[in-house]
């Protein structure tokens, strides 16, 4: 990586293609997720990895630590930067924001300022967050100034998706809200019905919108939902999740491309396994932020003609 005023670090939550990272100069730590006794690598290990879970593997995601992180800060260090900053996400579960902290509490002193960033959300939203600081590193802003711009377009990033039924994201929503058996007759309610549900993620927390069995009643729910706040905040950037071939994710692209609100498509994030283990293979989301706030973060640079989050992207713009 060239030498920039200030080093960026982020996850393989992110969900940006290497190309991206790459064209952002930005350093990219892949999670690892354990399957069957053994870890698969976000990146390397990744076609493997989607594979085994897309026949119902379970996954348990590798934990990101400090010394993990210490490594990639010294390695900076050593390059020359003194300035560096993390964005990551506490909200999922990934021990990236943990690690990120203790390692910047651990190596800032006078000479090297180490700082993070909290997306507040994961995939695409995540990486939304760190194209714009990048972009704004870009463009000359300085690391105070990036940083703040940073921070204020997180709390504008929303992440809508639809995960699976069964998958462990739900299981662990239904013991948060019921305990003991009343959890257990709700999660065996799912299974049996296919009831699936659409939640709203942002500034660190998910809230249930709608319920329905009936999938294609969600993502007109996401549409709508997403025309609610452009009526608001006006015209929106967004960029779809999910899996290639994924049912969720074409039920969820059919409303997106025949709305009635203005939005620039961006492109489509492929999810990370780390991410696939909590959510389930049939996911789909979208990713979301005011048009305005998108561009002021990023100092009114836009990534170059022709790249978006994905080559699977078809559309622009609706």
């Amino acid at each position: 990586m060239a030498c920039k005023p200030f080093a960026i670090v982020c996850d393989s939550t992110c969900d940006l293609p290497p190309e991206i990272i790459s064209r952002l100069e930005v350093v990219c730590v892949p999670l690892g997720v354990e399957i069957a006794g053994r870890v698969l690598m976000d990146g390397a290990d990744r076609d493997e990895a989607v594979a085994l879970l897309g026949r119902r593997k379970s996954g348990r995601i590798e934990l990101l630590s400090k010394e993990r992180l210490l490594d990639v800060y010294r390695c900076l260090i050593d390059e020359g930067y003194d300035r560096i900053v993390t964005v990551c996400s506490s909200f999922m579960n990934t021990g990236s924001w943990n690690a990120a902290e203790q390692a910047a509490s651990e190596l800032s002193d006078a000479a090297h300022m180490l700082r993070t960033v909290d997306a507040g959300v994961s995939s695409v939203g995540l990486g939304m967050v760190v194209e714009r600081l990048a972009m704004a590193r870009e463009a000359g802003i300085g690391f105070d100034e990036a940083i703040a711009r940073s921070r204020a377009f997180a709390r504008e990033v929303r992440v809508l998706f639809i995960p699976e039924a069964s998958s462990p994201f739900m299981r662990g929503n239904l013991r948060s809200r019921k305990s003991g058996i009343m959890a257990k007759a709700s999660s065996l309610r799912l299974r049996v019905v296919g009831e699936r549900t659409l939640f709203l993620m942002t500034r660190g927390e998910s809230t249930a919108l709608a319920r329905s069995t009936d999938l294609s009643d969600l993502c007109g729910h996401a549409a709508h939902a997403m025309s609610s706040i452009s009526a608001q905040e006006g015209e929106l950037v967004h960029a779809v999740i999910g899996m290639g071939g994924s049912k969720a994710l074409r039920a969820l692209e059919k409303p997106l491309d025949t709305n009635e609100f203005c939005s620039t498509r961006l492109g489509r994030g492929l999810i990370s396994p780390s991410i696939l283990a909590s959510v389930g293979s049939d996911v789909a989301g979208v990713a979301f932020a005011p048009r305005k706030a998108y561009m002021e973060a990023g100092a009114g640079r836009l990534l170059p003609k022709g790249i978006v989050y994905t080559k699977m992207a078809t559309n622009t713009t609706n």
